[in-house]
């Protein structure tokens, strides 16, 4: 298991394309890695700016955010999660009513190019929604014709989620999370009290059935010692 400090020291010791040879991963593989553990990674260029003495400063590594990995492992298990809740940033766009929506990007990362794979999946037997095949994906319960819709919203409401200062992102893996039960129908359905009103009548009918059983019995009882 690899620590985020541990990462930050080798990537900044040595090229991207080295520290992925000794785990034998792609260096893209690897950049994803320092992404997902928020650790910053030098740029394109940086090692030749550095022979020529013109290298720019090394960041320090940031403290890790609510839901950044705290380590990396090649088999992905337990990998600590940090945990601190979020703390809106103070900045303009927190401050100000006004947001600059020209420095948003038009579609937050979440929802960008996922409508292909929505498309791409089957529906589900009983409710026609999509059921995209890829699993890591932005959870959506949505129709084909409510698709763009839905996706429009949530990337408005992810963006302006972020520009408060918090995180919206994948769950990371491992997570127990369960999406909170919702009926998603627009007149909720009735048919999870009908066995039980079912049930109820015909344990009445069962117990009038009984009583009236164990009745003709005691009647033919009392008629045969009276014979």
């Amino acid at each position: 298991m690899l620590t985020r400090e541990a990462l930050y020291d080798l990537v900044w010791s040595e090229p991207m394309l080295k520290v992925a040879a000794r785990f034998n991963v792609s260096s893209s593989y690897m950049a994803r890695v320092c992404a997902s553990l928020n650790v910053p990674r030098p740029e394109r260029g940086y090692w030749a700016k550095m022979a020529v003495g013109k290298a720019p400063p090394k960041p320090d590594l940031p403290d890790p955010r609510p839901g950044d990995g705290l380590a990396w492992s090649q088999d992905h298990a337990n990998v600590p999660i940090a945990r601190p809740l979020a703390k809106p940033r103070a900045t303009a766009a927190t401050t100000s009513p006004h947001v600059d929506r020209t420095r948003r990007p038009a579609r937050h990362p979440l929802v960008a190019g996922v409508k292909t794979l929505f498309e791409g999946g089957r529906l589900s037997y009983d409710t026609g929604y999509l059921k995209p095949a890829k699993r890591l994906l932005l959870d959506l319960a949505v129709t084909k014709t409510g698709l763009d819709k839905a996706l429009s919203f949530a990337s408005e409401l992810f963006l302006a989620l972020e520009n408060q200062g918090h995180r919206v992102l994948i769950a990371p893996n491992g997570e127990p999370f369960q999406r909170a039960g919702v009926d998603e129908h627009e007149t909720p359905r009735k048919r999870l009290q009908q066995p039980l009103v079912a049930r109820t009548l015909h344990g009445r009918l069962r117990r009038d059935r009984c009583d009236r059983a164990h009745h003709h019995r005691n009647v033919r009882g009392s008629r045969s010692t009276l014979r």
